[in-house]
């Protein structure tokens, strides 16, 4: 460990080493082991954004949706109206289905988070959730909303205007900015200007007119409600000729979105905002400048923009280490990742999720989530400190809990034998396991306290009751 600690970086501005490491997993992911940190430290920088970027599993089969699910609400609804009495009960079946199936739907990506080397893919498909923040509130069609989430996953790190344009023609976001709706004789200007404004450029970086011109071009893409799937049908499209962003032609939606994305503008916005989700808000003037051109000389490939990001000395600065406060969903895997558990099961999970303020597949405004420090208030604060112990008393050890010796294999990996010998070792250790930044003396008089009272060698009772004290202190809502 000694001889990693003094290794540098190949940026020769900072050192690279296993606290680095464990900056790199928390930010890019959703944190990891002291073990997994040191993996990464031992392959350099370079190495170890390599392995992030490439590690993925195949993922947690999803749950299935049912593609006619509009069709059976609406039938139903017509059924209430003509006679009260009728299909009542198949109509409560059908919402205990559909919410089953919505909580099922937020529960596999949970899980998708939590699983091993699913980590930087989840983080960016999160990402992208808040960027083109879409909401079941509104949609009401659990197909629509797992389709979306597949999309956002298999387009994220590629070219961005590839996934704007699938955006554009996605189902969920159709019906959520009503561009089903958008056709020749009405075309919808709101959807354009929520996709100027919200996903490529930012406000005022277009006139009127592009809003205008652009609706233009994304008329007669809607969706066929009795199987989820968008279509384009031509009679409702304006075949006439357009200018955007000065240029002229007969534009569809995929042309415009071309347009958009080849303005300067636009990789700026999406750096600046990349950059504020992975490393600290507000970026200086020329670290956006730099970030953006080579976001553009890289076709908008977000994948080549993270290594940028990763590797960058800036992204290891001061400003940027425990700094963050974790977002809701941030805190509940990282917390199960850490600690070694399962998630918490779906009855605590999904309230506290709601109680926190970042439901999955439920963003509050076509803006997505705010985030940063309006995460936290008095209530969720306490609220995150309270549910410190659930993950150390109700969540069941990673994997598989098939006996209680699994328990035993969960507290060992959190604190080896050797971390056990001595109140000071095992404070390091769950420090190195738990906090990005260092305990406030509150928080170690409270650890000391509780160790003063335990014999050492210490047992898993000690390690589960002091893991306890830092899943619950504030310092763990920083990363």
């Amino acid at each position: 460990m000694a001889g990693l600690n003094q290794s540098m970086s190949t940026s020769g501005a900072l050192p690279w080493n296993e606290e680095s490491a464990a900056h790199l997993l928390r930010r890019a992911g959703f944190g990891g082991t002291p073990e997994e940190g040191s993996a990464l430290a031992e392959a350099g920088l370079q190495g170890a954004v390599e392995r992030l970027l490439s590690d993925h599993s195949h993922g947690l089969p999803p749950p299935r949706t049912d593609p006619a699910e509009h069709i059976r609400r609406r039938r139903l609804q017509q059924a209430r109206r003509t006679d009260a009495e009728m299909d009542r009960g198949e109509a409560r079946d059908f919402q205990r289905e559909t919410r089953e199936t919505f909580e099922a739907l937020r529960m596999w990506w949970l899980g998708r988070m939590r699983a091993d080397g699913d980590g930087v893919r989840e983080k960016l498909t999160l990402f992208w959730h808040g960027h083109f923040a879409t909401s079941q509130t509104k949609v009401r069609f659990n197909h629509l909303m797992l389709g979306q989430n597949e999309t956002l996953r298999r387009l994220g790190t590629g070219p961005f205007r590839e996934l704007c344009a699938a955006m554009v023609r996605d189902p969920a976001m159709l019906v959520w900015l009503d561009g089903r709706q958008s056709q020749a004789k009405a075309p919808n200007e709101n959807f354009a200007r929520e996709v100027m404004e919200l996903f490529t450029l930012g406000e005022g970086h277009y006139t009127e007119e592009d809003i205008r011109e652009a609706a233009r071009c994304f008329t007669g893409w809607t969706v066929r409600m009795e199987n989820g799937e968008a279509f384009f049908a031509a009679r409702r499209h304006d075949n006439g000729r357009k200018k955007l962003f000065g240029k002229s032609g007969d534009f569809n939606a995929e042309e415009a979105v071309d347009i958009i994305c080849s303005q300067p503008r636009c990789a700026a916005f999406l750096a600046a905002k990349l950059w504020t989700f992975y490393a600290y808000p507000q970026p200086a003037p020329d670290l956006v400048k730099s970030l953006a051109a080579h976001y553009r000389e890289n076709d908008l490939r977000t994948g080549d923009l993270l290594r940028v990001i990763f590797t960058h000395p800036e992204f290891y600065s001061p400003r940027a280490r425990a700094t963050q406060v974790k977002s809701p969903v941030q805190w509940m895997v990282q917390a199960a990742r850490e600690s070694g558990r399962q998630l918490l099961p779906p009855g605590m999970a999904l309230p506290l999720a709601a109680e926190l303020g970042q439901n999955l597949f439920m963003p509050p405004s076509v803006k997505g989530w705010d985030g940063g420090t309006a995460w936290i208030n008095s209530a969720t604060l306490i609220r995150r400190s309270n549910t410190g112990r659930l993950f150390a008393v109700a969540a069941p050890p990673w994997p598989v809990a098939e006996a209680d010796s699994m328990d035993a294999v969960a507290w060992e990996k959190v604190a080896p034998r050797e971390a056990r010998v001595d109140a000071g070792a095992l404070s390091r250790r769950l420090a190195q396991v738990f906090l990005a930044a260092p305990a406030a003396p509150a928080t170690r008089q409270r650890l000391d306290a509780m160790l003063a009272k335990s014999d050492f060698p210490c047992g898993d009772d000690t390690v589960r009751e002091a893991s306890i004290v830092l899943l619950g202190c504030p310092e763990y809502n920083l990363c």
